[in-house]
């Protein structure tokens, strides 16, 4: 320290000028340098004094953790391969601790919500079988792990094929199937299931329908007793009104689809009061 003495500096030893402050704390100071000296000691023993309080009231635990934090470290890798596998949710139960791995496998678990003890860690990964193993964490220690996951068979549902006949789907058939037209339809895997002799039988049991020497009637009712009075439905044969007396001349395994409407129920093209019925052929007929 630099005292000023007749336009001299002399060295002081930082002893004396303490020991000046304390004797000067309520007289002025003898020069400018001794001012600022002593202002110095004040400052730093205000810091010290700080310093112990902060140690004094920090938690015990706080330096512990500080030089030795217990913290979960790993990866989570493929079994077959070894590599480290991204996105794979990792959560240890009892805590609410959850992290997802990053790209390359890599998580860590740390801080105050991580107590010693043991612990159910769980690892998950779309396409992968869950792992789950416990581990003990111990006080005041890192700890290393390495989860290996296997690949998981996806069982899928078995496979469900619906064929379509393309001439149907072409003529609106399934169209109007979805729609919820009031009318029965009859497609390709039903005719076949029925095995007619002839195309009317197809029409044998739809409610309001009867079939009398190959012409098709429409009854008044649900229900139709023999010999009742009915009405001859509008024929449609591959999208044509078609006036045939009968249609027996039409084998069977020439017919693609039907649909039949009794009453007013067919669409607007086909409509008609007495009922309809829409016949497809699988190759287009010549038409009387």
């Amino acid at each position: 320290m630099l005292d000023k003495e007749g336009g001299t500096y002399i060295q002081v030893p930082p002893s004396l000028v303490i020991e000046e402050c304390r004797l000067t704390t309520s007289k002025p100071y003898r020069s400018p340098q001794l001012r600022k000296a002593c202002e110095a000691v004040a400052a730093c023993r205000l810091f010290l004094l700080l310093s112990l309080v902060v140690l004094v009231l920090a938690p015990k635990d706080l330096t512990a953790r500080q030089s030795n934090e217990t913290a979960v470290r790993g990866t989570v890798v493929d079994v077959e391969s070894g590599k480290g596998l991204e996105g794979a949710d990792v959560v240890l139960h009892g805590t609410s601790l959850r992290v997802i791995t990053d790209e390359r496998g890599r998580f860590q678990f740390e801080g105050p919500g991580l107590a010693p003890g043991p612990y159910l860690m769980e690892v998950r990964h779309l396409g992968y079988a869950t792992r789950a193993d416990t581990l003990w964490v111990p006080d005041g220690a890192s700890i290393e792990v390495t989860l290996a996951v296997s690949v998981e068979p996806i069982r899928l549902p078995d496979l469900k094929v619906i064929t379509r006949s393309f001439l149907l789907e072409l003529n609106g058939f399934y169209d109007r199937q979805r729609q919820g037209y009031s009318g029965v339809f009859v497609d390709r895997p039903a005719i076949e299931r029925k095995r007619p002799n002839y195309v009317a039988d197809l029409f044998r049991n739809i409610p309001g329908v009867e079939v009398v020497g190959g012409r098709i009637i429409m009854s008044q009712s649900s229900t139709f007793s023999g010999g009742g009075q009915g009405c001859a439905p509008a024929v449609w044969l591959d999208g044509i009104r078609s006036d045939r007396s009968s249609y027996d001349t039409i084998h069977p395994d020439q017919l693609e689809g039907a649909e039949v409407y009794t009453g007013g129920g067919a669409p607007m093209k086909y409509n008609d009061l007495c009922g309809t019925v829409v016949m497809w052929t699988r190759v287009p007929m010549r038409r009387h």
